[in-house]
């Protein structure tokens, strides 16, 4: 039996437009060391230069308990 892949986000990519948001992708770093990029809008209908990169941290904060 293969072994599944697991796949963690760690970038996000939005375009802000005034007030409005959207979020255009989201990159994963899978356990075999490839990267792959959820796409939301499509990628010809947008200008790349306006993107907004945010990293994405699984971890919480030192001062939140759960």
């Amino acid at each position: 039996m293969a072994k599944r892949k697991t796949g963690w986000p760690f970038q996000e990519g939005f375009i802000i437009d005034g007030t409005n948001e959207t979020h255009v992708f989201t990159d994963y770093r899978w356990d075999d060391g490839s990267v792959s990029r959820r796409q939301f809008v499509d990628p010809d209908s947008y200008d790349h230069t306006r993107i907004i990169v945010r990293p994405i941290s699984l971890e919480l904060p030192d001062n939140q308990d759960q």
